[in-house]
């Protein structure tokens, strides 16, 4: 099985991930964590990039246009590489952040010259997930969680996360009306009602709840 955990930057995807993780092991499941953008050679260039470690002449962010390729082809590396294999060998896996964040974050028409259409396309060939998680928060919360971090991102303002905050509902709602399985969980819940709940649902979807 295929899980993706989504949600905005302090929801508690990583948190979750490595929780619901555990808690399977604990349950005799193999899992294998991953994340996105991936720690492959693209996915490492990817983090320079948001971290304002690597900028365009200036010091100018890159574009939304130039991440969403870059996010497209370490996406397919990271299924190719990864993904794909630890499957083949039957495992559970588990990805902090996948396809929904492209559309969420590189989707924003802030500026006017990335579309989700154009994203979905440069995704087209992406594995689709079995079953994708979001944690849903507004941008104060996430806002609250991030305040202790010494590094920043360039989509860590609460402009950005309460656009990203409309952005996200739009991009669940899309996903949910295509057939795939979406978990939406409320990221106010405590760490531990949130991985009993994720673990339960995919307890059953496996036929063991």
């Amino acid at each position: 099985m295929f899980v993706v955990v989504e949600g905005l930057d302090g929801a508690g995807t990583t948190t979750q991930t490595h929780e619901v993780a555990e808690a399977l092991r604990r349950q005799g499941v193999e899992v294998v964590t991953t994340r996105e953008p991936s720690d492959g050679p693209v996915g490492r260039m990817i983090r320079e990039m948001i971290g304002m470690r690597e900028t365009l002449p200036g010091g100018r962010a890159v574009g939304r246009s130039t991440l969403a390729l870059l996010f497209a082809a370490d996406r397919l590396y990271h299924v190719e590489a990864e993904i794909e294999p630890e499957l083949e060998a039957g495992k559970v896996v588990i990805s902090d952040r996948y396809v929904a964040s492209s559309l969420a974050y590189q989707g924003d028409v802030e500026g006017g010259d990335v579309d989700y259409g154009w994203v979905r396309e440069v995704n087209r060939r992406a594995r689709r997930p079995d079953l994708t998680v979001f944690l849903r928060a507004e941008a104060q919360l996430c806002l609250d969680r991030l305040s202790g971090r010494e590094e920043r991102d360039l989509f860590e303002t609460r402009e950005k996360l309460e656009r990203l905050v409309a952005r996200y509902d739009e991009v669940m709602a899309m996903l949910s009306e295509e057939g795939e399985a979406v978990l939406e969980l409320d990221a106010r819940r405590s760490v531990g009602e949130l991985t009993e709940a994720i673990v339960g649902a995919l307890r059953e979807r496996m036929g063991q709840g």
